[in-house]
C-alpha cells in the first residue's frame, strides 16, 4: 500500500513537471512572456519540492532576464526571486539569497491583490530568517533578534490576509500561520534556559496544532511531521523523555508515508537525546548512528549540488566581469580621448595667450620709449594722503633716477631704506608709488628687477644661456619661486618660456640670413 502511495506521488510530480515544461516551451515558441514566467515559476516550485536545486537556479536565471523592468501586479516575479533566494539559502549561498529575497520583497509593492501582497510578504519575511540563521552569524545576539523580528513580521502579515479567499485561500493562509508559529517555537526551544522560553514554545505549538486540527483548513498530514518533532523537542527539554519519545515515534511513523530526510534527521537526533536522558545507551547509540549516517548523506548531497551551482555562478560572474571590463575599457578610452581633447584645446588656448603676451613684451622692448622703463603708471587712482604738489614732483624725479640706477637690485632694498635714500617718509613714498606707478611697494621693486632681467635677456643673448638660479641672484631676488611668480605676474609668461621663444626666434632669424 505504501509503495502504491509513493508511486502515485512520484507520478503526480512527474506529470506536473512534464506539463509545466510543455507549457513553458509552447509559450517560448510564440513569445508569450507571461506564459513563460507563469509556467517557469510553477516549474521552479516542482524542482524545489524535489530538491533539484541546480534546476531551480538555472531556470530562475532564465526567467529573471525576461522579468527585467517589468511590473509584477500578479506576484509572479516576486515568487521567482523568492524561490531562487530560498534555494541559495539551502545551498549556503547566503549573500546571493539575500539579494534575491530583497528583490522579491520589493516586487510585492506592485501586487494589485491585497491578500496576495500580504501573503507573499509574510513568506519572504520568514525566508529572511534563513540569512540570519547562518551558523557564522547565529552566535551574535543582533542576528538572533533579527530572526524573531522577521518571524513576528511574517506572522503579522499573514494574519492580515482575509478569510474571504480572494487571491489567497484559507488553507494557504492558516497553513502559513501554523508554520510561522512552529518557527517561533523552534526559536524559543533553541534557548531553553532563557526564562519563559519553554512556555512560549508550548503556546506557539498549541496555536499551530489548533490550525492542523481544524478540518475547515484541510492541512495535509505531511506537514504535521515538523510539528510532532517540535513537541518531541519541547518535552525532551522539559526532561519528560517518555512523552518526547511518544511524539518522536509518531513523527517517524508519519514519515514512512511521507519521507523527508530533513524531518527524519531531526527525529533521530531528539530520540537519541531522549534515550540518553533515560540512561538507555544502546537505544541512544542506535538513533545516534542513524542520525549520523543520514546527516552525512544530506551533507554529501548538498555539497555536490552546491559545488555544481557555485561553479556555474563563478563562470557567470567571470563572463559578466569580462563584459563589464570591455565596457569599462571602452568608456575609459572615450573618457581619455575627451580629456585629451580638452587638454589639447586648453593647451592651444594657453599657448595662444602666452604667445600674445610674449609678442606684447617684445613689442615694448622694441619701442625705444619703453626701452629703459617698462613700469606702467595709473594716474586715475585717488590718493588717501594729501601731499604738496612740489613734494610729489620732487619725489617723482628722484624715483626716475632710482629706476635708472639699478640700486633696486640690492637685496637690502625696502620701503624704509628707499625712503631714507630719497629723503622722505615711508607714508609719502608708498602713496606716490601707488598713485603714479599703480603698484604697492613690493610689486614695484619686483617689476623693476624683472624688467632688468627682461632687458638683459632680450639685448644680451649670452644671458639666455645662464641658469635661472643665476638670473635670480643677479636680479636681487631671494628665491627661485618668488622670481618665477613675479616674472609671470609682470608679463604673463614664465622666464623659461620667454627664453625659449627668444632662442627660437633667433634660430629662425639665423636661418633666414643663411638662406638669403
Amino acid at each position: 500500500m505504501k509503495q502504491i502511495r509513493k508511486a502515485n506521488r512520484n507520478e503526480k510530480d512527474d506529470y506536473r513537471e512534464k506539463e509545466y515544461l510543455r507549457l513553458l516551451n509552447e509559450s517560448k515558441k510564440i513569445g508569450f512572456q507571461f506564459g513563460i514566467l507563469t509556467a517557469g515559476s510553477a516549474l521552479m516550485t516542482v524542482y524545489s519540492r524535489e530538491s533539484k536545486n541546480e534546476h531551480v537556479l538555472n531556470l530562475g536565471d532564465e526567467l529573471k532576464k525576461i522579468a527585467k523592468n517589468k511590473k509584477d501586479t500578479a506576484g509572479i516575479l516576486s515568487q521567482i526571486y523568492g524561490k531562487s533566494a530560498l534555494t541559495f539559502f539551502t545551498l549556503g549561498l547566503d549573500d546571493a539569497g539575500l539579494k534575491d529575497l530583497k528583490t522579491a520583497i520589493h516586487y510585492t509593492e506592485d501586487i494589485s491583490n491585497e491578500n496576495k501582497r500580504y501573503y507573499f510578504r509574510g513568506t519572504y519575511y520568514e525566508n529572511m530568517t534563513a540569512y540570519y540563521s547562518n551558523s557564522k552569524r547565529y552566535g551574535e545576539k543582533k542576528y538572533k533578534d533579527s530572526i524573531l523580528y522577521f518571524l513576528n513580521k511574517s506572522l503579522e502579515a499573514n494574519k492580515k490576509v482575509t478569510d474571504n479567499g480572494k487571491g489567497i485561500s484559507k488553507k494557504k493562509k492558516y497553513r502559513a500561520i501554523a508554520f510561522i508559529n512552529i518557527r517561533i517555537a523552534i526559536y524559543c526551544l533553541e534557548e531553553p534556559t532563557v526564562k519563559g522560553n519553554l512556555n512560549k514554545a508550548e503556546e506557539h505549538l498549541l496555536a499551530a496544532s489548533t490550525v492542523y486540527e481544524n478540518k475547515e483548513y484541510d492541512i495535509e498530514q505531511t506537514e504535521k511531521t515538523m510539528l510532532l518533532n517540535q513537541y518531541s523537542w519541547l518535552y525532551m527539554e522539559k526532561k519528560e523523555y517518555h512523552k518526547s519519545i511518544q511524539y518522536g515515534n509518531q513523527a517517524l511513523n508519519l514519515q514512512k508515508q511521507f519521507p523527508n530526510p530533513y524531518n527524519k534527521v531531526d527525529s533521530y537526533e531528539i530520540l537519541a537525546s531522549d534515550y540518553l536522558g533515560l540512561g538507555n545507551k544502546e537505544k541512544a547509540k542506535f538513533y545516534m548512528d542513524k542520525y549520523t549516517t543520514l546527516k552525512d548523506s544530506i551533507r554529501f548531497m548538498e555539497k555536490n549540488t552546491t559545488d555544481a551551482t557555485v561553479k556555474k555562478m563563478v563562470k557567470q560572474v567571470d563572463k559578466e566581469h569580462q563584459e563589464n571590463s570591455k565596457k569599462q575599457w571602452a568608456i575609459t578610452c572615450i573618457l581619455a580621448l575627451i580629456v585629451a581633447i580638452i587638454i589639447f584645446i586648453f593647451w592651444r588656448r594657453k599657448s595662444k595667450i602666452h604667445q600674445k603676451k610674449y609678442e606684447e613684451l617684445v613689442s615694448k622692448l622694441k619701442n625705444k620709449k619703453e626701452e629703459n622703463n617698462l613700469v606702467t603708471s595709473n594716474n586715475e587712482v585717488k590718493s588717501s594722503v594729501i601731499i604738496p604738489d612740489e613734494t610729489v614732483k620732487a619725489l617723482l624725479q628722484k624715483l626716475e633716477k632710482f629706476e635708472t640706477s639699478e640700486k633696486y637690485l640690492k637685496k637690502e632694498v625696502s620701503l624704509t631704506w628707499l625712503a631714507n635714500n630719497l629723503n622722505t617718509n615711508t607714508k609719502y613714498l608708498s602713496e606716490i608709488i601707488k598713485i603714479h606707478r599703480g603698484k604697492n611697494f613690493s610689486n614695484y621693486i619686483n617689476g623693476l628687477r624683472i624688467n632688468y632681467v627682461v632687458h638683459k635677456l632680450y639685448n644680451e643673448p649670452q644671458y639666455r644661456e645662464y641658469k635661472i638660479s643665476y638670473l635670480v641672484e643677479e636680479s636681487g631676488f631671494v628665491t627661485h619661486k618668488v622670481f618665477v611668480t613675479a616674472f609671470k605676474n609682470e608679463h604673463g609668461v614664465t622666464p623659461s618660456y620667454f627664453i625659449d621663444k627668444l632662442k627660437a626666434s633667433c634660430r629662425v632669424h639665423e636661418r633666414h640670413i643663411a638662406n638669403s
